[in-house]
């Protein structure tokens, strides 16, 4: 007597993944939707129990082509919140892989590496927190070179690569060295009281962010980056250099970077920075970097304003 083949569904295929065992002890309650920032400040699409709803119900297509699937930064909040335990940013990984296996590609914008400039070696490799730079040998004029490649399906876009690479050869529109650099005032520009480097994920609310806007530009220069891993030590100096009187850094907590650990890279940076700092001790200068949590509220005022007390030079924002 013959039995039935047995057909292989979209959710065992995901299941059949480690991280994506737990895919179906979700009864999609959207607690990890509202943990989530993505929704909020970049994609309205953006949906974790959509996603796995969609696995489970065979519907293939439409979760490989889900901007869920590309763009959870595995940041890990809807993990710590989750009433069922469930690894979400697994579970998404899981479709990820399934989806590159089937051939589509990530829409986010990767870095790219300038093979000219690149050294191999390997700093890149070290720092990326999703493994998306290798190494790899090529025959330049007869010589055999090492250089870095990044796996556009796995690069998130952090920048934290950009800011530890010492030769500047890997860049992305916006957050290369030449556009940070170009935010900082020099001769014949608003020489502002401080400049503010945010990371705006550590920024919830969007009133936060207006906070962060309402300050006049000769008291706050504020200048956007995706991560504090992005930054780099020689950026506060070069504002310090400009006649600004203070630097503010501004991170995500520990346990809730957006990008995993950008802002472990950026403590190490910047611990250095200010080992350096005090070595030299400018007159009437000042760098801090400062880590806001998800639910510090309106803390960034709070930060600006110490700040521009410490230096004197208080004034009514706008």
């Amino acid at each position: 007597m013959s039995h039935p083949i047995a057909v292989r569904t979209f959710a065992d295929e995901v299941k059949a993944i480690p991280g994506g065992e737990h895919l179906e002890l979700c009864y999609a309650c959207g607690t990890c939707v509202s943990k989530c920032m993505i929704q909020q400040k970049v994609e309205p699409d953006y949906n974790p129990r959509r996603l796995l709803r969609m696995a489970m119900m065979d519907m293939k297509e439409d979760a490989f082509t889900s901007p869920t699937t590309w763009m959870c930064s595995a940041c890990d909040l809807c993990y710590q919140a989750c009433p069922q335990e469930i690894h979400i940013s697994q579970v998404i990984a899981a479709i990820k892989q399934l989806a590159v296996d089937a051939g589509y590609t990530s829409p986010l914008t990767p870095v790219a590496v300038n093979e000219d400039l690149c050294s191999g070696c390997g700093i890149c490799v070290m720092v990326c927190p999703y493994e998306a730079p290798s190494l790899f040998e090529k025959d330049v004029d007869g010589v055999v070179d090492r250089l870095s490649q990044v796996d556009a399906n796995k690069c998130m876009g952090c920048g934290t690569c950009v800011g530890a690479c010492p030769l500047g050869a890997i860049g992305r529109e916006g957050v290369t060295n030449a556009d940070i650099q170009a935010q900082i005032p020099s001769t014949g520009m608003t020489i502002p009281d401080i400049i503010t480097f945010v990371c705006d994920w550590s920024l919830r609310e969007d009133a936060d962010l207006e906070i962060l806007e309402s300050y006049p530009e000769e008291q706050v220069n504020v200048i956007h980056i995706p991560c504090t891993g992005r930054i780099d030590p020689q950026h506060a100096l070069m504002a310090l250099d400009s006649g600004v009187k203070g630097v503010l850094v501004c991170g995500c907590k520990p346990g809730e970077c957006h990008f995993k650990r950008g802002n472990h890279v950026a403590t190490c940076k910047l611990g250095l920075l200010d080992t350096l700092f005090h070595q030299i001790q400018p007159p009437h200068k000042e760098i801090r970097f400062v880590q806001i949590g998800t639910q510090e509220r309106g803390r960034i005022r709070h930060e600006i304003d110490g700040l521009l007390t410490s230096l004197n030079t208080v004034k009514e924002a706008k």
